[in-house]
């Protein structure tokens, strides 16, 4: 969906930081996971100097329209990830309800086009749920308190869409091998977020990342783990 520029007060300033969001092609209907980086904010253009791919353009080279999408699901609500939300009057648009309360407090996001524009319609959620059949809902706070993923079965087996859970995938790769090791009663070489759990238990073959074009595999964490004796 584009990329912004790192501000000087992040660790990794200067470098420029892609924006990905995920089309689930369902039976059903097209699902979308994140909508781009919004517009409207001088503070915003300013301190991250957004550069913007169109939505009808990158919908348009995955084979979909606007109108074609069934449901929208935000992993959360920062400008960089929902700032298209307005283009989806009348569309679902599922997200934690402490994500969509944090958008009154000053200083979140854009609330204009992210949330009180006209027609929006938002699904709260408290936890898992399913968006249509084989597509889940899983919260994986961090980032946010509201921060969700989304779980896609396939035909290859289960797809985690992890959103900003992490920022790359190596920091992904890092906390799934140190809950491996603990779960294996060896020590382990970093803290995993509680929902690691979680995450291990579905047993993702591939993970994406909102802001890294890098992909985890899932032997990529299960080759090399030391087995007891």
């Amino acid at each position: 969906m584009g990329h912004w520029m790192a501000p000087g007060h992040l660790p990794f300033a200067g470098a420029a930081v892609v924006v990905d969001a995920f089309l689930v092609r369902h039976p059903s209907g097209p699902v979308l996971l994140d909508t781009g980086i919004g517009v409207g904010m001088p503070e915003v253009e300013a301190m991250y100097k957004p550069v913007r791919w169109p939505l009808d353009e990158v919908l348009r080279d995955a084979g979909v329209s606007v109108g074609e999408i069934r449901v929208v699901a935000n992993c959360h609500m920062h400008f960089d990830h929902s700032g298209n939300n307005f283009r989806f009057p009348r569309v679902p648009i599922l997200a934690q309800k402490v994500e969509r309360e944090a958008v009154a407090t000053p200083n979140y996001t854009l609330p204009g086009p992210v949330a009180e524009f006209d027609g929006a319609r938002f699904e709260l959620l408290e936890g898992e749920a399913d968006i249509v059949p084989g597509v889940r809902i899983v919260p994986t706070p961090g980032h946010t308190a509201g921060h969700q993923a989304l779980v896609v079965e396939t035909a290859g087996g289960p797809v985690l869409l992890a959103g900003q859970a992490f920022t790359t995938a190596s920091e992904f790769g890092f906390a799934a091998f140190s809950h491996r090791l603990a779960t294996d009663g060896l020590d382990t070489i970093g803290e995993s977020p509680a929902w690691m759990a979680r995450i291990a238990k579905l047993d993702p073959i591939r993970t994406y990342f909102a802001h890294d074009l890098l992909v985890h595999e899932r032997d990529a964490t299960t080759l090399g783990i030391p087995q007891r004796l």
